[in-house]
């Protein structure tokens, strides 16, 4: 065997890399573990110096970003203003909703405004500070002066977040409004100090009291802020942990007054290198038979690459074939039906991303001419119905309906010298771009695009709104023409117009009036309760004429502010049963011709049921009316004979005079009986203290509160409340007798 040539080099060969990679491994492990161990140190403090970098300037940005919300005019005017606007409500709540969409950190906000004692909350909208969910935070506004742009820990129920109120200036203590966002601990955490997921690192921001900021606690960490020196800015040593060592460093935060603690765990370091050292000569010894392998069958050296992909084929795509060349050409095959759905995705990406990078070129290229024309149009087909047909079908059922719906597009639209591409976003959409060699306007395709309406109304019996662009070079940004089409679909709910758009209709609109002053919905209001149904359609014949002359976003947010008055005026009568319906209810509505005509037969049928109401005792329905008004806004410590005439369109001294006849007692005292009534109730059936059920209840100050209760019933709430216990527990013990038996 060793005369054969191939042989003796192959053991040569073999004895020479066994002296030369077995030893250098062996040493290249042990060195690498001294190094570490000793590096370790140094690594840790250059991580959590960096880490303390990334912290202040992110929390320095976030601290200016809220101070730039704080000083927006929409916030400011919302702030210092002293009567209810809804309009400057909705801007408000608008423009708070763009900050924070805006900033991934921050989870919420609150805009407080003292001199209407209401709050923004974010994520609920408009409260008054008695229906505000936070009354731990808002304590803290109205009781306890902040500190200068500092952050604090707040708890909201399981949910810690990072605050920060604005603007918490010495300078200025009278504030009339303040702002306070709330930061997402987890996000910051992920973001500012991610420990890379190792298991043996406890990575910690403390503040300067050692109480826990961001990050994790465990028993190591209040060992380490024993040994921690107040005064050095950084340092590290070594936590001898019940026989276990561990590597701690530090570094603090100056501006912020907080220190950040990384304890990394000796024991877990030395398995990993260990496990290295074992990796490194488990690696060398696969080498050392890799090279051996080599040697040995060279003359093979040509065919390993197309049996290891062939073998990769086999396993991952499950491809057969009678030989390696066989399985490498069905592989191919199989790769080569993937395209068209590679190509769908990159036509996406492209209208999304605006521009065209290079794969996707590539791949749009391979499998569709589109790219070999200069100029594209594209043209949006927008489902008017498709609120109702996710409703009724599902998911695969509305796919089908959509791919039909290209189908027809690719049939009507598609010829040999002008390529078209049709493109589903999964949602009441799809995108088709057409290939152009000119510039100039094509009519032929604006007919087609009519033909192509038609043609999905007759086959797949759903309405749609075709929006054609102009044409554009292939390198010019589509995202932005892609969003232009998408505004010019909503077109259709304010004219009404059947057509296909196109961007000069942009023009109809450049001129819009001013939005829709609340004093016309309190007009209508009034007019629907007097009856005077001609008057009404006028009033909303002018109305809809103002809201066919603006965009299809305004046009819905004054539709919301008109339905909201007419629930809130008449909400036991119309078809909406709840304010949260009102948005539900327009999805319904393809165009705004359908909204008027459905809001006069509705104003109709209130004036109708407002008149029978009349024609049946008026005296004892407005009587009742009048009770529950005061019970429902019981609460309300500005509740007065002034705002209850008003709701029902009498006047005061009639309301009073109407109230006294009936009941033989002034209006004023059964308001504070109610709210008497409601004291008594809580005290009995909740744990709440009596300063937040007098607040509750809508008594303006304590005083008063507890002078009225006093009077009422001779004794204090404690009192009531301990009396009412007691009068419990003699009803629920057992009588002796039964006891025995």
């Amino acid at each position: 065997m060793f005369r054969s040539t191939s042989w003796r080099i192959f053991v040569i060969s073999g004895i020479f890399f066994a002296i030369t990679i077995i030893p250098f491994s062996l040493f290249l492990a042990n060195r690498f573990s001294h190094f570490a161990y000793s590096q370790m140190g140094t690594f840790n403090q250059d991580r959590i110096d960096e880490m303390a970098e990334r912290v202040e300037y992110i929390l320095d940005k976030l601290k200016w970003y809220s101070l730039t919300m704080y000083e927006d005019h929409s916030v400011q005017n919302w702030m210092y203003a002293s009567s209810e606007n809804l309009l400057q409500n909705a801007n408000t709540m608008g423009v708070l909703s763009k900050y924070l969409s805006h900033e991934p950190y921050i989870e919420s906000a609150y805009l407080f405004s003292i001199r209407k004692r209401e709050v923004i909350d974010s994520e609920v909208g408009l409260l008054t500070f008695e229906e505000f969910a936070d009354q731990t935070m808002l304590q803290r506004i109205e009781r306890t002066p902040g500190t200068y742009l500092r952050y604090f820990d707040h708890q909201i129920g399981n949910n810690s977040y990072l605050a920060l109120q604005l603007p918490s200036t010495p300078v200025q203590k009278n504030r009339d409004g303040y702002l306070v966002v709330l930061f997402d601990k987890k996000e910051l955490q992920k973001h500012l100090i991610s420990g890379d997921g190792r298991a043996d690192t406890l990575l910690s921001i403390v503040d300067n009291r050692g109480r826990l900021i961001l990050g994790d606690w465990d028993k190591r960490l209040d060992e380490t802020i024993d040994y921690m020196q107040t005064g050095l800015m950084q340092g590290s040593f070594e936590l001898n942990n019940t026989g276990e060592k561990a590597f701690v460093n530090y570094t603090r935060l100056e501006s912020l007054g907080w220190t950040i603690i990384s304890v990394t765990e000796m024991k877990q370091f030395r398995e990993q290198a260990g496990a290295f050292q074992t990796v490194i000569i488990v690696c060398s010894f696969l080498l050392l038979v890799a090279l051996l392998l080599v040697a040995y069958w060279n003359s093979r050296r040509f065919v390993g690459p197309f049996r290891r992909l062939a073998d990769q084929l086999q396993r991952k795509l499950g491809v057969r074939g009678e030989n390696d060349y066989g399985v490498i050409e069905q592989g191919f095959v199989m790769l080569r039906d993937h395209y068209p759905l590679i190509k769908t995705e990159y036509l996406r990406q492209w209208l999304l991303q605006g521009r065209l990078t290079e794969g996707a070129r590539a791949a749009i290229v391979r499998e569709s001419c589109l790219l070999d024309y200069e100029w594209l149009r594209l043209a949006v087909i927008k489902i008017d119905s498709y609120y109702e047909m996710s409703e009724q079908y599902d998911f695969v059922s509305r796919k089908l309906l959509k791919y039909a719906i290209g189908n027809i597009a690719e049939e009507l639209l598609g010829l040999p010298e002008r390529p078209i591409e049709v493109v589903d976003f999964g949602t009441d959409h799809l995108v088709v771009l057409v290939g152009a060699a000119i510039s100039s306007p094509d009519p032929e395709l604006t007919k087609e695009l009519k033909e192509l309406s038609r043609q999905i109304t007759r086959y797949v019996k759903l309405d749609v709104t075709i929006a054609e662009s102009s044409a554009r070079r292939v390198h010019d940004d589509l995202r932005k023409v892609y969003d232009d089409m998408i505004e010019l679909t909503l077109f259709k709910f304010v004219s009404g117009n059947d057509k296909i758009y196109v961007e000069q209709d942009f023009e109809q609109y450049a001129d819009l009036q001013a939005p829709i002053d609340s004093a016309v919905h309190d007009s209508l209001i009034q007019t629907i309760r007097s009856g005077n149904e001609e008057k009404v359609l006028a009033l909303l014949d002018e109305l809809f004429a103002r809201l066919q002359t603006m965009n299809y976003t305004e046009c819905q947010f004054q539709l919301k502010l008109l339905l909201f008055a007419i629930v809130k005026s008449f909400s036991k009568m119309t078809s909406i049963q709840s304010v949260g319906g009102i948005e539900r209810h327009l999805r319904q509505f393809a165009t705004l011709t359908e909204v008027r005509k459905w809001l006069k037969e509705e104003t109709g049928r209130i004036i109708r049921l407002l008149n029978d109401q009349k024609g049946f005792n008026r005296k004892e329905k407005l009587i009742g009316e009048i009770m529950g008004y005061v019970r429902y806004h019981t609460h309300d410590p500005m509740l007065s004979v002034d705002e209850i005439a008003d709701h029902i369109a009498l006047s005061p001294k009639y309301v009073r005079q109407l109230f006294h006849d009936h009941y033989g007692m002034p209006l004023s005292n059964f308001i504070l009986n109610e709210r008497l009534g409601k004291v008594k109730e809580l005290l009995e059936q909740t744990n709440m203290q009596v300063s937040e059920i007098a607040e509750q209840s809508g008594f303006q100050s304590k005083s008063h509160f507890f002078t009225a209760f006093k009077k009422a019933t001779g004794m204090t709430p404690n009192q009531y409340r301990d009396s009412k216990a007691g009068e419990q527990k003699d009803r629920t013990r057992p009588v002796a007798g039964n006891s025995a038996n």
